[in-house]
């Protein structure tokens, strides 16, 4: 059993906050104990304010860390890029001192390159005082040690994971008859906030250059964001509407019920970490469509689990998903070859890393 005070944003959506919700329900199980400190505090759904951010990570849990030190043995911090997140880690890296606790980082981040050298200082601050960060792919490891190599015996890859009870194959009829989806069309899924960096301009345009030779093809864009007008403008000018569907924010449970009504699933990002959504995908059997950044190539490192092209090309992207549209893909191949990124297998290799770090 390990004692840890788990410090992350838990809230109703994002990456880190899905990561640090199953992480924690998974280590509990275990019969470990885990303290939480939320950074996010907002109930009613609105964003936390830059103030209550700063607060949270600094003040808040420089408190949290010393009123608490006799309740746990190891403090692990979840972050990511943007300042705002990233100076957690700077704040447990002097409380933990203070209270003389072991430390471990979590960082993820779409543009790990691009954050570490802006904040190289800092970065190198939380390195030197940290026992263990835990990263989300290779490339990150690999960057990171060739810019710190003095720090490079800190830096452990565990990847992110999924939910195996919740994702799972399930009748792709039953789905889409629950969800009102036509079936008799080749459906592509998509789920991701409306931003930029998500690349659905390129998927839109992808989409609208098959749609000239098929007439079978329906993609559905699920998420929010400040993009959203946009895209939907995008879609009415190049008169995409009988081909494109953006169903906005969706609830949890409904998500696998959308991933399996679909063909295959697809993520144009520019960039990424270890999307949790491509795990997800893949525990539903359903082929991972996307592009080549972050820790994806590490994941679909084979085209029985999907297929990859460069990003910002909505040209390349199109001949994948034509790719994917004519090929054969084996289910269970993709579900059996998920089965090793289950939250229960993170737990384990995490709690492994406390073990070893106390």
């Amino acid at each position: 059993m390990v004692r840890v005070l788990m410090c992350g944003s838990v809230a109703s959506s994002g990456g880190v906050s899905t990561h640090t919700k199953n992480l924690m329900e998974n280590l509990s199980v275990d019969a470990n104990k885990i303290l939480l400190y939320n950074y996010y505090t907002n109930t009613d759904g609105s964003k936390n304010t830059n103030f209550e951010k700063v607060y949270r990570r600094t003040f808040g849990l420089f408190f949290q860390i010393l009123s608490n030190r006799k309740k746990y043995e190891i403090i692990h911090d979840q972050t990511s890029g943007g300042i705002f997140s990233f100076i957690s880690a700077i704040t447990a890296s002097i409380a933990s001192k203070i209270v003389g606790k072991k430390l471990i980082v979590t960082f993820h981040h779409s543009k790990t390159e691009e954050f570490v050298e802006k904040y190289k200082l800092f970065f190198n601050f939380v390195l030197k005082n940290i026992d263990t960060m835990i990263l989300v792919s290779n490339k990150q490891k690999e960057f990171i040690s060739k810019t710190f190599p003095k720090y490079s015996n800190k830096l452990v890859v565990i990847p992110n994971g999924y939910d195996s009870a919740f994702f799972f194959p399930r009748d792709t009829s039953e789905c889409r008859s629950a969800l009102s989806i036509p079936m008799n069309k080749k459906v592509i899924f998509n789920i991701s906030n409306l931003i930029d960096i998500k690349g659905h301009k390129y998927l839109i345009e992808a989409i609208g250059n098959i749609a000239k030779t098929r007439s079978d093809i329906y993609c559905i864009i699920a998420g929010k964001g400040y993009l959203l007008e946009t895209l939907e403008q995008q879609i009415k000018d190049s008169k995409l509407e009988d081909y494109i569907k953006l169903v906005g924010w969706i609830p949890d449970n409904e998500i696998p019920i959308y991933i399996n009504t679909s063909d295959f699933f697809v993520l144009p990002s520019l960039g990424e970490g270890n999307p949790i959504v491509m795990f997800e995908a893949i525990g539903c059997g359903k082929p991972f469509i996307g592009t080549k950044v972050g820790g994806v190539p590490e994941i679909i490192a084979s085209e029985d689990y999907g297929l990859l092209c460069e990003p910002a090309s909505s040209e390349e992207l199109e001949k994948t998903i034509m790719s994917a549209l004519n090929k054969n893909w084996d289910t269970l191949k993709i579900k059996e070859y998920a089965e090793s990124f289950t939250w229960k297998n993170i737990a384990k290799t995490t709690k492994s890393i406390y073990e070893q770090t106390s």
